[in-house]
């Protein structure tokens, strides 16, 4: 049903989901945090605690794409809105499956059985579903800085490394989801990924803008508190398993573009919405 009461849903569905995403994120890490201080509640918890630590994980990865398909359903509606989840999603996981088939384009790596089902046996079937929600937030971010479409995509292309900056010795040398199979200099990572990271990022944000025309959404704080609470993720986690470089490289790079988003600019040969 389209009407007046529309928009209430949504902005029902949205607090809905950034409630579960945040209590995800926070029940993680605070599982983590006593099991760093108590040892003993790992053997009070029992059989349950495999339970206990993987369905805050899958809470997350499920919400966050969903909260970002809530967030721009207004802004680009169903069709639009679902090819974009569908871009996002499919590159993602073209992009790993090579990955972890040949080494290209992010590094030798394998992922790990935490997250349960693969897909062809490799890549858990939530990770391309994060490909989607992160990128779309990230060119949401890179359209406010008022640029050129060019360059909104390669910013939003480099939004995307900088997260990465954390969300990789968070995932692989903290808790880990994957592993590496080879030595890089940045807690295992070679610097071939973060290569891979920004070109797979550049055809998602390039499919974006030519299925969906990308403009500045509304004006709405949204994007930035699920890019904050997203990132308060990965920073966590290197922060309780004592990867303090990466806590501090990471905070850095994810505050830049939270620090840009509040900059206000003038599109530059951009429609704004509404």
């Amino acid at each position: 049903m389209i009407g007046p009461q529309m928009p209430f849903r949504r902005d029902a569905a949205f607090r809905v989901l950034f409630g579960a995403l945040a209590a995800a994120v926070a029940f993680s890490l605070g599982g983590m945090i006593l099991m760093r201080v108590s040892p003993a509640a790992v053997v009070a918890a029992g059989p349950l605690l495999p339970w206990l630590m993987r369905t805050p994980t899958w809470v997350y990865m499920l919400s966050l794409p969903v909260l970002a398909l809530v967030l721009y359903l207004g802004d680009f509606g169903w069709r639009r809105s679902v090819l974009m989840l569908i871009w996002g999603s499919m590159i993602g996981m073209i992009a790993e499956l090579m990955g972890t088939g040949t080494g290209f384009p992010f590094g030798a790596y394998a992922y790990t059985d935490f997250l349960g089902p693969k897909i062809l046996e490799r890549v858990p079937y939530l990770i391309p579903l994060s490909w989607y929600a992160v990128s779309i937030v990230s060119l949401d971010l890179a359209a406010r800085l008022g640029l050129p479409r060019a360059q909104r995509i390669v910013t939003a292309a480099a939004y995307m490394v900088l997260w990465d900056f954390v969300l990789d010795p968070a995932m692989g040398a903290g808790f880990p989801i994957w592993t590496w199979h080879t030595e890089g200099f940045y807690y295992g990572m070679p610097a071939l990924n973060w290569a891979g990271w920004f070109a797979t990022s550049l055809i998602i944000m390039w499919g974006y803008e030519t299925l969906g025309a990308f403009r500045p959404p509304r004006p709405t704080r949204r994007a930035v508190a699920v890019w904050i609470v997203n990132g308060a993720f990965p920073v966590g986690i290197c922060a309780v398993t004592g990867l303090w470089g990466a806590v501090l490289v990471g905070a850095l790079a994810l505050a830049i573009p939270v620090i840009a988003a509040g900059i206000p600019r003038e599109p530059a040969g951009v429609p704004s919405v509404g």
